[in-house]
């Protein structure tokens, strides 16, 4: 069954590699396949990856788009390390994200790294 994507006036989605950017108009499209998705609301761009535990969500954001995740892996642990040294209290929200990372189940490593987002946001205030 194919899934049904509804976007409104310029909002974006990555469809495997690509950024699509709506127009001026609402769209409905739908999609088949197995490739990975992200709408515009779970998508963190770079340049916005200005906290540690962003930087974590944007690299298990481009480990869930790449075709081959392994070489984002040292990335990834360089982030976990400054953010655990930065903000012990988060560690205990690294923990399934890992688990997530081991079971090469990036959709919920980016669910898990959003919550590890709110909870910084919460500690430490919002940047």
């Amino acid at each position: 069954m194919p899934l049904k994507i509804e976007l409104k006036p310029h909002e974006s989605i990555i469809i495997g590699e690509s950024l699509i950017t709506n127009d001026g108009e609402r769209t409905r499209f739908y999609i088949e396949g197995n490739v990975p998705i992200l709408r515009e609301k779970f998508i963190l761009r770079e340049k916005e990856a200005n906290t540690p535990s962003k930087r974590v969500y944007f690299v298990v954001q481009q480990m869930y788009l790449a075709k081959d995740p392994t070489p984002l892996h040292p990335i990834y642990l360089e982030y976990v390390r400054d953010l655990q040294s930065a903000a012990p209290s988060l560690i205990p929200f690294i923990a399934p994200i890992n688990e997530n990372i081991i079971n090469n189940d990036f959709y919920s490593a980016i669910k898990n790294a959003a919550v590890l987002v709110k909870k910084e946001e919460e500690f430490f205030g919002k940047l």
